[in-house]
């Protein structure tokens, strides 16, 4: 008995009906793997918002001191000074730049927390989603996160009273007292209004890239966040946008 194989039309018709299946599902798929990468990056800083928190009770309430690399590094405000080292920098080499060498960073996040409050492993400051991060230049990236130190935005450390904004924004890990870590209103829309700025700070963010006048994240636009409240946070791209986006003061990625 003569066996009947496949023409040249159905074999046609059965690669067009795959190439139709590939490119409904590839999305989805794709779509799956980067949510899940959101989740990693979600659960990371999730240990790192637990590791703050054991230091600010440890600490009666204070939170670390942070002197971190990940800065602009040009040093403005209040002055214009390339010999400022920070992550944004080009000129400064990632030997000089790296956030867990405790002899040139002993103030950096990894280095306060790790391995105290942290343990010792270093994939926790890493995104899964980040498209750049520390070290710039060779390897995959082994930092991924900006944390709200007291040098930043620009790698200086700014008087607390006469840049207030920046303070607020950028500078929460300056070894202040914080005994409430929830921000209550107080009913006074003046007071409240300085407060809810205020709540709109974050320890530590995702990096972003900035693209003209858009702020765009490593989760479909957004950011993943360690809040006021030592929560983590995601907020979408429009959120980041609205938050980061005035001026761009203090924000280089």
């Amino acid at each position: 008995m003569r066996r009947r194989g496949f023409t040249l039309i159905e074999l046609l018709v059965v690669v067009a009906i795959l190439a139709v299946l590939m490119s409904i599902l590839l999305p989805a798929l794709g779509r799956a793997r980067d949510q899940s990468k959101k989740v990693v990056c979600a659960a990371r800083l999730h240990q790192v918002g637990i590791a703050l928190y054991s230091y600010w009770t440890e600490w009666n309430g204070r939170v670390p001191y942070v002197e971190t690399p990940m800065t602009n590094g040009t040093g403005n405000p209040p002055r214009s000074d390339s010999s400022i080292p920070g992550f944004g920098n080009p000129a400064w080499p990632d030997d000089e730049t790296n956030p867990f060498d405790r002899t040139k960073w002993p103030n950096s996040l990894a280095n306060v927390l790790m391995p105290t409050y942290i343990g010792t492993e270093e994939a926790l400051f890493v995104c899964p989603s980040a498209k750049f991060g520390w070290p710039r230049r060779e390897g995959r990236p082994r930092f991924t996160y900006r944390p709200a130190a007291a040098n930043q935005p620009n790698g200086l450390v700014l008087d607390a009273q006469q840049y207030w904004y920046f303070r607020e924004h950028f500078g929460f890990m300056d070894g202040r007292i914080l005994r409430q870590l929830r921000i209550e209103l107080t009913g006074n829309p003046v007071t409240d209004t300085l407060k809810l700025v205020q709540k709109r700070g974050t320890y530590v963010r995702d990096f972003v890239q900035i693209d003209g006048e858009d702020v765009f994240g490593p989760h479909f636009g957004g950011i993943n966040v360690i809040n006021r409240e030592l929560q983590v946070e995601f907020r979408t791209q429009k959120t980041a946008q609205e938050d980061l986006h005035p001026g761009f003061a203090g924000v280089g990625f």
